[in-house]
Formats: C-alpha cells, structure tokens, sequence
C-alpha cells in the first residue's frame, strides 16, 4: 500500500482523507498568513525595524530574510477543527 500525502489542504485532498485515500495533508493557516504580511508590509511602510521572528534561507542564489509559519499536518482526526474551523473548507462540501 503507497502512503499519500498533500500540500494546501484544498478540497479534493481533504475529500481523499475522509473517504481513506489519503492520509493526510499540510495546511498554512490563510489567516495567520495574511496577518503576517500584513504587519510585515505595515513595518516596512513606516520604515520601521521588524520584531518578529526572521530567519534566513538560501533561495538557491543567495541567502534572504524568511518568515516562517509552522505549517499544520491536516488528517482524519483533526480536519474538522483545523480547515472547517477556520472557514476554508465547510464541512458540507468535504463530507458531501
């Protein structure tokens, strides 16, 4: 039996973990994401020195500044209080 697995946690993932032919999937939070960018972008606006949490990753070219979210892994135990709980799938659309 071949373990698969998923990036994003869209819909035809989710649905291929309740239904047992997936068994699990990465999900980044869109919310956190977007309040991230968004204090990122308003600290660089002011041409103020950020405070959160930087680090630096080589993008193959050179080294950058990163912020880097812990990503959640997303399966049959917890899919309703991560993606249905935070509104990006509803739970009708994924136990159809």
């Amino acid at each position: 039996k071949v373990v698969v697995t998923g990036q994003d946690a869209e819909l035809a993932a989710c649905r291929n973990i309740v239904q047992g032919k997936q068994s699990m999937t990465v999900y980044k939070p869109i919310k956190k994401l977007a309040y991230a960018a968004a204090e990122l972008a308003m600290t660089l606006a002011k041409n103020e020195k950020f405070s959160g949490s930087v680090t630096t990753i080589s993008n193959g070219t050179k080294n950058v500044d990163a912020i880097l979210l812990n990503p959640v892994v997303v399966d049959k135990d917890n899919l309703k209080a991560t993606v249905i709980a935070d509104g990006l799938l509803t739970e009708s659309d994924v136990y159809q």
